[in-house]
């Protein structure tokens, strides 16, 4: 037996050295770089590419098959010139024992100076399709290629493991001719640890991203350990931490920081990508929070959530290298916060129950995009109080109110300035906007006022913007607004229902630096049309009606009651020995409605319950010329009050007589446009004249007839029959 055994033993040694032998000689006296031209062949018939090998082909075979090639390319048959891929140096091994258990254990892989050219013709498609099975390809092959990535989905082909991976000098150029985009990616390097399904690895990424429009460059760092099962689909990175540092044209030139850190994982199974404990820092600005990508493989989901802590706004948009708004508040957005839930999809992403912080305020409720292409804009915002003046632009001291004219107006004949032609709505703008929102305050500052219980609701879209509500209180009243912009248009169409409560008009009028020239509590309503993108074409084109009551006010700047003594002062051919001294007219009502045609409004129906006297009024307001031509009538009621200037005294002949003013002059001068229509008093006194002589005229013929005036049934005097002749004679 043991004879047996040592000549066994020899048996086999002499099989090892034959063996030994035989790859000696193989590695030795065959040399691959005498087959090229096969092996060119066989990638043009098997692979359906050009492929170029410039360098030397070296080999090992045992314990490792192992290969080394070097300057490599590989291009589309139909365009051999034009390569897609070309390798400096290609370096790797396989050893030869595992691969009898299925097993395929590869040594380093090292690739150096590979470069990518990928290239989009202008029918779309890329040079790298050349490389995909043609049409019409044998189906049985097809069939046993997807049976055999199903295997390897199953984990039973190849248990494959990799020492490591180490890509250098990469570079990828990738070209479109249909979009004209351009970038690159430059001094691409990739070192992993060993790769083994299963089993954690190091990854070390970093390379320089170069785009042409716009002119960017972003140096990129990676690294994370990476967790990988194929057969599973399942991948995981603990520890991410990539950095990007970013500059060029988007930024101004400046250079901008990011930072993103956290542990990713992909789950091809159950078609879900996640990020937990998501670290983000953009220059200054640092957030924190997680999100969640569910349904892949059909219409993906967002969700997870964001917290950002305070930062300053405007300081981050500088060193992004972004135009910094010009605000009224210099201070305006420079404390800014955010918490919100994500919810969205692959085309749209809203905030839900987000808290905002903007500087102090807090805004509670929902904001996002529901559709990125179209920008659409949703909000539905609540807060306690916010001054929306700090962030609108800061107004020119050549664009305020001139509050100078004081009460009752301005006392210039100077003509005003005409309305400006310019256009006033962006409307590029408005034809892209896409916004529907609601925001509800408890108290809001707005063009320098105060108002509570403020909500608005807008609906923005294809170049309609309708403000469905607009209401608040407002000194000491409340208003409700509704407003209809259509631009889609030619001209421009525009609608204004308002609707004012309990207004106090000293207040409006002060609030707006209106010359005061109104006083009491306005109640209105107005419903007005009007075409056109200048405030010119608005007061050409304004049409609508309008009704207005005002209680326990005075017309400030004008004193009636002064005007109506000059009048009778008229009629009495005397004249005023001194003022009256006041200065405004007091009324217990005033009302009236107007209706608008081409920017000309029309009253006729003016009432003024002064004491004692009723003012009716009627005329119109030229809005493009800014003019008014507006008589007033005083009527008195018989009061008996005692006048302080004699030529003012009234008797009962003057009761129920309309006294006739007339307001002819600018807007801006209206209340001290009024005086007395001498014209309009002129004939009153005629026909006082007329009816004092006739009865001067009566009396005496009622002398020489020596009869007496009768009475009527009522108690009233009558003269008699013939008297009623004479009469009747005089009236003719």
């Amino acid at each position: 037996m043991k004879s047996l055994a040592k000549v066994l033993g020899l048996v086999v040694l002499a099989i090892v050295l034959l063996l030994a032998a035989l790859l000696f000689f193989l590695t030795r006296m065959f040399d691959p770089n005498d087959y090229r031209e096969q092996i060119q062949q066989a990638a043009r018939d098997q692979a359906n590419v050009e492929l170029t090998l410039g360098g030397e082909i070296g080999w090992s075979l045992f314990p490792w098959l192992g290969i080394e090639l070097s300057d490599v390319g590989v291009a589309p048959l139909d365009d051999p010139e034009q390569p897609l891929a070309q390798i400096g140096n290609l370096g790797l091994g396989v050893e030869v024992m595992p691969l009898l258990r299925r097993q395929l254990r590869m040594s380093d892989v090292i690739v150096d100076s590979v470069q990518l050219n990928l290239l989009v013709d202008e029918q779309g498609r890329g040079n790298w399709e050349a490389f995909t099975q043609a049409e019409g390809a044998d189906q049985e092959a097809a069939a046993a290629e997807r049976e055999r990535a199903q295997r390897e989905r199953d984990g039973s082909d190849f248990n494959i493991a990799i020492e490591s991976v180490r890509i250098t000098n990469a570079r990828i150029d990738y070209e479109d001719h249909q979009s004209g985009q351009r970038l690159s990616i430059r001094d691409a390097n990739l070192t992993s640890g060993a790769l083994i399904p299963g089993e954690p690895f190091d990854l070390d990424l970093e390379g320089l991203l170069v785009l042409d429009e716009p002119a960017l460059r972003m140096r990129l760092g990676l690294d994370t350990v990476v967790t990988f099962d194929p057969g599973r689909q399942h991948y995981q990175l603990q520890g991410l931490d990539l950095r990007v540092t970013a500059s060029g044209e988007p930024f101004s030139g400046r250079s901008v920081d990011m930072r993103l850190q956290g542990d990713a994982t992909y789950d091809g199974t159950a078609n879900i990508a996640e990020v937990e404990q998501m670290r983000l820092a953009l220059n200054d600005l640092r957030a924190s929070g997680e999100l969640r990508a569910s349904n892949l493989a059909d219409t993906m989901r967002l969700g997870g959530r964001i917290d950002i802590a305070e930062f300053d706004g405007r300081a981050l948009l500088r060193s992004l290298g972004q135009e910094v708004p010009e605000t009224a508040n210099a201070d305006a957005l420079k404390r800014v916060a955010l918490a919100a839930q994500l919810n969205g999809s692959a085309s749209s992403l809203l905030l839900d129950e987000l808290r905002l912080q903007l500087d102090g305020t807090e805004l509670r409720g929902s904001l996002g995009v529901s559709d990125f292409e179209r920008q659409a804009l949703r909000f539905d915002l609540r807060g306690t109080q916010l001054n929306l003046d700090d962030y609108l632009p800061p107004t020119a001291e050549s664009e305020r109110t001139d509050s100078s004219a004081g009460r009752g107006g301005s006392r210039s004949d100077q003509p005003p300035e005409p309305w400006s032609d310019a256009a006033v709505l962006p409307l590029d703008l408005l034809a892209e906007l896409d916004v529907d929102g609601r925001l509800t305050l408890d108290q809001v500052q707005l063009t320098g006022q105060s108002i509570k219980a403020f909500t608005a609701a807008v609906v923005a879209r294809n170049g309609r913007v309708q403000v469905n509500t607009l209401q608040g209180e407002l000194f000491e009243g409340r208003f409700e607004l509704s407003a209809d912009i259509n631009s889609r248009q030619t001209p421009v169409t525009m609608t204004l229902n308002a609707n004012l409560q309990g207004m106090d008009a000293v207040a409006l009028q002060q609030g707006y630096e209106i010359p005061e020239q109104l006083r009491g509590l306005l109640n209105a309503r107005a419903e007005l049309r009007t075409q056109g993108n200048s405030i010119q074409r608005w007061m050409n084109t304004l049409n609508g009606s309008a009704r207005f009551d005002v209680d326990d006010g005075a017309l400030v700047g004008t004193n009636l009651e002064h005007q109506l003594c000059r009048a009778i002062a008229l009629a009495n051919r005397e004249s005023l020995s001194e003022s009256l001294g006041a200065e405004d007219t007091p009324f217990n009502q005033l009302s009236g409605s107007f209706s608008i045609r081409n920017g000309v409004v029309s009253n006729s129906d003016m009432r003024a319950a002064l004491p004692g006297i009723e003012a009716r009024g009627r005329g119109d307001i030229n809005l493009p010329e800014q003019r008014l031509d507006y008589r007033v009538g005083l009527v008195l009621e018989g009061d008996t009050r005692e006048m302080p200037d004699p030529a003012c005294r009234i008797n009962e002949r003057y009761v129920g007589i309309e006294w006739p003013l007339r307001c002819r002059g600018y807007l801006h001068n209206a209340a001290s446009s009024c005086g007395v229509d001498t014209e309009g008093v002129g004939q009153i006194a005629a026909r006082l004249l007329g009816r004092e002589a006739q009865r001067r005229i009566e009396d005496r013929i009622s002398e020489r007839l020596g009869g007496s005036r009768e009475s009527d049934e009522d108690g009233e005097e009558r003269q008699p029959d013939v008297r009623d002749a004479i009469r009747g004679l005089f009236n003719r």
